[in-house]
């Protein structure tokens, strides 16, 4: 199981309605991008041109 990030934590996140998706906020500070970046290419990865995902 994987720990709260701390982008989450220090309240960086928020769903947006429009899109259906989680996204980070944009005066999040580098770090907390970064580390939403890494846990969501983690926990919902994005197939490649040839439909292969690849977990890190």
């Amino acid at each position: 199981m994987l720990e709260e990030p701390r982008f989450i934590q220090k309240g960086y996140e928020y769903f947006d309605d429009n899109t259906g998706k989680w996204c980070i906020k944009e005066d999040a500070p580098e770090w907390a991008k970064k580390e939403f970046q890494e846990f969501y290419n983690h926990i919902d990865p994005e197939p490649d041109d040839d439909g292969i995902v690849t977990i890190a």
